[in-house]
């Protein structure tokens, strides 16, 4: 090879490239700097450790890729063959090459005080909780590296602060949407919500009458959104709303929650509040660092820092019970055997949304799974919490319901792609250009809709939404352009050419919506909040697609996360937090709960196993 720096892009995890500088010598790969930063942090931070070591180590490209970032391990091998390529040198004779000689793993037998099983957001505020109150934890993950479902959360954290929330102006239509909320028939409230109805009731009123102009917001707002949201029925006629004590539990807890993680260091944007889609409410406590990994690597850094230990690539795969109590598990970290006693055992694994054959197998409230559905869940997330609990005889609860994220890829079902903001700035059409539903309406009720209408649609914004979109810098705008995920024109009837809308139907689409903006309200769908219009070129669409995002059911547990057998007792041992466990969401999740959900109770579930050591 000819020696010298050779530059190169590899294939990133999303549409995005990573600049890579591949030093080379006459016959060596002397260094690999990958530059990742355009990267969604947290999903292929293993990637980018641990393959550029092993190949120079090695000298081979024949290296395994990361469990869960294939994409991103394929670039780094890509870019590197690349630059040997440039070089005058022979890719294939690195790629054919052995691969790199794995250290054998020792069995080994461990003891500690609680195993967390799953280190995504609710497992990491379970071991530093632990850590805090003065007892050794152990953290097992079988993938590669931390994090799970949380390093792929839009980011913001609903929890009502009345008193910071009063610094924001009331959107119009909110106050209309307060109105149309507390003129509920009370004989649709299911009896141990209506006591806090009538309290609610008088909340609202009261803020109504006042004539002031802020966003309001409340603990039982919260609590009675977060339960309308969820009650549904499903295919058989089986109904399901959210255990009232759960939800009490969450909505009096979360904001504990975000001043917790203020103190481990996470940093919250005090200038905004949002909500993400489906959220039904501006409530959300945004990170400043964007998107869930801004949690994650908190968390990781504390539990790294104070010297938890954490063992990745380790597959708990049987629970050990002793006299009915669970007393640890046994694991597998490559070809060895970890055994793993404690006292107290969690589970954290997350869902099933990652595994749809079990989704096809529970699904009772959508008519068709299809084979081929695409999933904004990690590949990690595929129910092993859902299997270890029923080991050891756990009751399950809600399994039937399933949410799909209704503005996701159409290929991959991801989320950050195109440009994602809060729903009150852009407007939803289908392929022909009309809107066909409102934008500010439940996650499941959206996820319907397009499916009604085919599936693919259009999330339409102009220039301004660079504003509050999550993911949004010229760089990544232009990527996307590029890369097919996100249309941009000058005009309307440009964007609905790109697009193959009818152009005389998107103008016309556009230019009602904007009248509702100025008028506060919607009267083709009863959108109940709206910022900004769409006005200003360039114009922009981000094709979406439902994908499966979230499974609601899971282990019945109680509300100190004790995990409950079929006749409702507590198996002695065990406990479960996050989206291992159900009967907080119901029959759907609204946007920003669950990361109140994995925070709160993940440090619920440790106080309860410490204090029954």
């Amino acid at each position: 090879m000819k020696a010298g720096k050779y530059n190169v892009k590899a294939q990133g995890h999303g549409t995005s490239y990573m600049p890579m500088e591949v030093t080379l010598s006459e016959n060596r790969i002397e260094n690999i700097e990958v530059d990742s930063k355009g990267e969604t942090r947290g999903v292929a931070d293993e990637v980018f450790h641990r393959l550029p070591q092993q190949i120079v180590e090695y000298q081979t490209l024949n290296v395994d890729a990361v469990s869960g970032a294939t994409i991103s391990s394929h670039g780094v091998i890509d870019g590197v063959a690349s630059a040997i390529e440039m070089s005058g040198g022979d890719n294939n004779e690195f790629l054919n090459r052995p691969k790199p000689t794995e250290q054998d793993t020792q069995d080994q037998e461990l003891d500690t005080d609680v195993l967390v099983i799953g280190a995504g957001g609710a497992g990491l505020a379970a071991a530093a909780n632990t850590y805090q109150k003065g007892k050794e934890v152990i953290v097992v993950e079988k993938f590669p590296q931390i994090g799970g479902n949380t390093s792929r959360a839009g980011g913001p954290m609903n929890a009502a602060e009345p008193e910071w929330q009063k610094k924001f102006p009331a959107l119009k239509g909110e106050k209309q949407a307060l109105k149309e909320l507390i003129a509920t028939d009370e004989e649709t409230i299911d009896p141990e919500y209506r006591h806090d109805f009538e309290l609610l009731k008088e909340q609202v009123q009261k803020y109504l009458d006042s004539g002031s102009d802020y966003l309001f917001d409340s603990v039982l707002l919260h609590e009675f959104q977060t339960y309308l949201g969820g009650k549904r029925t499903d295919l058989n006629g089986n109904e399901i709303h959210g255990k009232y004590d759960l939800v009490k539990t969450l909505v009096n807890n979360c904001l504990d929650s975000v001043n917790w993680l203020k103190e481990l260091g996470v940093k919250f944007d005090e200038n905004e509040v949002t909500m993400p889609v489906g959220a039904l409410w501006r409530r959300g406590h945004k990170p400043v660092e964007p998107m869930g990994y801004a949690f994650i690597h908190v968390l990781g850094d504390y539990l790294k820092d104070h010297g938890v230990q954490i063992m990745t690539e380790t597959d708990a795969q049987h629970l050990m019970i002793e006299d009915g109590k669970v007393v640890g598990a046994v694991c597998k970290k490559h070809n060895a055997t970890i055994t793993i006693h404690a006292k107290s055992v969690i589970l954290t694994c997350g869902g099933f949304g990652a595994n749809t054959k079990m989704v096809q197998k529970y699904n009772t409230y959508w008519k068709k799974i299809a084979d081929d559905i695409p999933t904004t869940n990690s590949p990690a997330i595929t129910g092993d919490g859902i299997s270890l609990g029923l080991e050891a005889g756990s009751d399950l609860t809600g399994m039937g319901f399933i949410q799909l994220m209704p503005v996701s890829d159409p290929v991959t079902g991801e989320l950050f792609t195109g440009l994602q903001t809060p729903p009150e700035n852009y407007i939803m059409v289908n392929q022909k250009g009309a809107r066909f539903v409102n934008e500010f309406a439940e996650r499941d009720v959206l996820a319907q809709a397009a499916i009604k209408e085919g599936g693919l649609f259009y999330l339409i914004a102009d220039s301004k939404i660079k504003e509050t979109a999550y993911n949004t810098s010229d760089e990544s705008i232009e990527k996307q352009v590029k890369a097919g995920t996100l249309y941009r024109a000058d005009s309307l009837e440009e964007l609905a050419k790109k697009t193959g809308m009818d152009h005389e139907t998107l103008v016309e689409t556009v230019k009602k919506y904007n009248s509702y903006v100025d008028q506060g309200f919607d009267p083709e769908f009863g959108k109940t909040a709206f910022h900004l219009k769409c006005e200003v070129a360039p114009f922009y669409a981000t094709p979406r697609k439902p994908a499966i995002h979230h499974t609601m059911g899971g282990l019945k547990i109680d509300t100190k996360c004790h995990v409950l057998n079929k006749d409702g007792q507590v198996i002695a041992g065990l406990y479960s937090a996050g989206e291992n466990a159900g009967g907080l969401h119901a029959g759907n999740r609204l946007g920003g709960n669950s990361l109140a959900d994995i925070f709160t109770f993940g440090r619920i579930a440790s106080n309860t196993a410490i204090s029954e050591i």
